[in-house]
């Protein structure tokens, strides 16, 4: 009767957990789950069995927590990006705190200039374009009425001014006081779908958060990078170190080649644009130029609604040949400069497909919100060469030998 006193116990536990599961978070019981485990402490089914729990736990604290935990995400991407030129410096004879500062110098300045300058440039522009609705609508108006009388002046069977339904009269001065009216209302909607604010946290609180403690933790982390590092390295077994710290070391040289190289060409790419436009002339070209350059993070993304967006302003702009010769112009000569500096920014061998990336971002952002989206393009690197791990290894299998052979 040794088993029946374990077996009482364990039934009771049971019922206990049961019986408070409404007080219960998977962070609570992870916990519990590392007090109850404690004497297998030490065995490799211990290891095991807690990296998966743990890894498990981390994605749950994302799901729900991923809000607050943004702008510390955040700030380990910053941190990541600028290491390396803060090592650089420091290999000079730089104090690494002196380094982070003189770096973020440049950076906050052109901050400042971002929130200064170009932001209320870019806000201007939007009241503009919600100003000149009425005008858009109208124009849409007029086009669709003389295409209609162009379709029924063809002459063609069945086709008569009875069987063409008129146009309905948009109140275009309505449209334009609802979209004034609205306006702050949606630039709050989209701030929240941007920032993953959906817990009744404030826009403004969150958005301070940003500015305030991203540059703070990024400080930190970029002091005590390489201690964190050295320190991270120290947690793995030693039998196991060599193996993994040429797999950290070659997904490091990935992400970083692929997060820098595409970061400095989304920038490259907006300036491009915005540049060609405003030298052409063309209406609202900060506002187009904005948009290409910050969805270009997202393959393809950029190319797209820009070129949409610029395709609209044209149709109003009272000279749509020579816009949409000018749009022509613009984006061929910004494809020609991309396939030139790309190569050399982003190189060829991260050789992460746009595909792969749009899902990830797809699937990240979809349970992750907004923290899902800056933690897309490192999963997907892991994923990937894990993958690439995997198959080299089941390459080298007896398995694969054997049926190959045959």
């Amino acid at each position: 009767m040794s088993w029946l006193y374990p077996l009482v116990v364990l039934g009771l536990f049971a019922t206990f957990m049961v019986s408070i599961r409404s007080a219960l978070s998977p962070l609570v019981l992870l916990l519990l789950f590392l007090y109850v485990s404690w004497p297998l402490l030490g065995s490799r089914l211990y290891a095991r069995i807690v990296a998966g729990t743990v890894a498990v736990s981390l994605l749950w604290i994302l799901k729900a927590t991923g809000f607050l935990l943004s702008p510390f995400i955040l700030a380990l991407v910053f941190a990541y990006i600028l290491d390396p030129a803060i090592d650089g410096l420091s290999r000079k004879g730089v104090p690494r705190t002196v380094a982070i500062v003189l770096l973020s110098l440049p950076i906050l300045a052109s901050v400042s200039v971002l929130v200064l300058v170009l932001f209320p440039a870019v806000v201007r522009q939007i009241s503009q374009l919600v100003d000149n609705v009425p005008t858009y609508l109208n124009s849409v108006e007029g086009w669709l009425v003389a295409v209609r009388a162009w379709v029924v002046g063809l002459g063609l069977p069945g086709v008569t001014d009875r069987s063409i339904p008129g146009i309905r009269q948009i109140d275009a001065a309505a449209v334009a006081d609802y979209l004034s009216v609205r306006q702050a209302a949606l630039a709050e909607s989209g701030w929240n779908a941007v920032l993953g604010l959906s817990r009744g946290i404030g826009t403004v609180l969150i958005v301070m958060g940003y500015l305030f403690l991203t540059p703070i933790v990024t400080f930190f982390l970029l002091r005590d990078w390489n201690r964190l590092v050295t320190r991270a390295a120290d947690l793995v077994p030693e039998d196991l170190r060599p193996e993994v710290v040429r797999f950290a070391a070659e997904y490091d040289r990935l992400l970083s080649r692929y997060l820098r190289g595409q970061l400095l060409l989304s920038i490259l790419v907006g300036l491009f644009i915005g540049i060609g436009f405003r030298i052409a002339g063309f209406p609202y070209s900060l506002l187009i130029g904005l948009t290409a350059g910050t969805l270009n993070l997202i393959p393809y993304a950029g190319f797209v609604t820009s070129l949409a967006l610029s395709l609209v302003i044209a149709m109003f702009s009272g000279s749509i040949l020579s816009s949409l010769l000018t749009i022509l112009i613009v984006f061929g000569l910004e494809q020609v400069f991309e396939s030139i500096v790309q190569p050399l920014i982003v190189g060829r061998s991260v050789d992460l497909h746009p595909v792969w990336l749009l899902l990830a971002l797809a699937l990240a952002s979809f349970f992750f919100g907004f923290v899902g989206l800056l933690l897309a393009a490192p999963l997907a690197v892991l994923v990937k060469l894990s993958l690439n791990r995997l198959v080299a290894r089941y390459r080298s299998s007896r398995y694969y030998a054997e049926h190959a052979v045959a």
